[in-house]
């Protein structure tokens, strides 16, 4: 009969087999948690993404028109372009208009992100400066936790270990630039997330200063899921 481990596959498993030094039941402990981690990013995760795609457009519409997506002016870049293009070709391929709304919503984080790189300078002083609402603020630090933010959607997407992340920073820096896109998304954040319920607050992994091996930290277990 298939063992737990054979349904994740070998390769899947290590990672938190190394974690638990080989403990299988411990191994197992930690890939219930990481899922149950993963799941309690999703909304906060998902409804910054939402937020900074909408408040994002509304003010390109409002600064450069409703058909920014368009204008070279806009999109400098190679990759920039051919999301706009791709996402106008899966919508054709669903069958779908291609409405504003809809590309808004077909074009991906990576696309967004983009606007706030280093080669979209161009946009960060008039045009997307002013969607977060706060004091002073540099395009750069906004471009990194964007990174930041994708890296750890994509793990969460694909099932992927997020235990050795910096969580807590993450969580914190999600909540904060929501915030400063939408009072109400950010508020939306606080009363469904259960993130504070399910994260223990303290370490989850720690690295052996003389070894650099990374293993479970002891004052953790009590956290961990039976």
């Amino acid at each position: 009969m298939p063992t737990f481990e054979d349904a994740l596959s070998a390769d899947r498993f290590s990672t938190y087999r190394l974690w638990a030094a080989q403990d299988h039941a411990l191994a197992r402990r930690l890939y219930t948690f990481n899922v149950q981690l993963s799941a309690a990013l999703y909304g906060p995760l998902h409804m910054l993404e939402v937020a900074l795609r909408n408040v994002a457009d509304r003010r390109l519409i409002a600064t450069r028109g409703v058909d920014w997506m368009d204008d070279p002016a806009v999109l400098v870049t190679p990759y920039q372009q051919s999301c706009v293009t791709k996402s106008r070709e899966q919508l054709k391929r669903d069958r779908k208009a291609g409405t504003h709304g809809q590309m808004v919503a077909e074009l991906n984080f990576g696309f967004w992100s983009s606007l706030f790189g280093r080669q979209s300078t161009h946009l960060w002083g008039n045009d997307l400066r002013p969607i977060f609402q706060t004091g002073k603020l540099q395009r750069h630090s906004i471009a990194s936790q964007l990174s930041d933010f994708r890296g750890l959607r994509n793990r969460v997407a694909h099932y992927e270990p997020i235990l050795a992340l910096p969580l807590a920073q993450r969580y914190a820096d999600i909540v904060t630039l929501t915030g400063w896109l939408s009072p109400s998304a950010v508020a939306w954040i606080n009363d469904t997330s259960t993130w504070p319920t399910i994260y223990p607050g303290i370490p989850i992994l720690v690295v052996d200063p003389t070894t650099g091996v990374t293993s479970v930290a002891p004052s953790v277990l009590p956290h961990l899921p039976a």
